[in-house]
């Protein structure tokens, strides 16, 4: 993927596994950018609807997240000062990397 910069280690995940599994649930990204994280999140997810105010930077996600995973990922472009979700939507929010 071209600037997307990932977790080699695993060093996130494995931070976000022990404090959430997220196993099953369904996740709200805030500020998923190019997708770094997002297919990470999705193949342990249930769901992921992952949102970012950069219109290229959705779009460049929407492109390079794996076909498999396209059921489980929705990609929007919002702000989180403004979310359109109803109260128990997601199990879990994320923001990462995002200020």
């Amino acid at each position: 993927m071209r600037g997307v910069q990932t977790d080699p280690e695993g060093v996130e995940l494995a931070a976000l596994d022990r404090l959430l599994p997220l196993a099953g649930k369904r996740l709200l990204e805030i500020g998923c950018g190019d997708g770094r994280l997002t297919a990470s999140l999705a193949e342990r997810a249930r769901s992921v609807v992952a949102l970012d105010p950069d219109r290229r930077a959705v779009g460049e996600a929407r492109r390079t997240l794996p076909r498999r995973l396209r059921k489980r990922v929705r990609f929007e472009v919002g702000r989180a000062e403004s979310l359109p979700y109803a109260d128990g939507a997601f199990d879990a929010v994320l923001f990462s990397w995002s200020l």
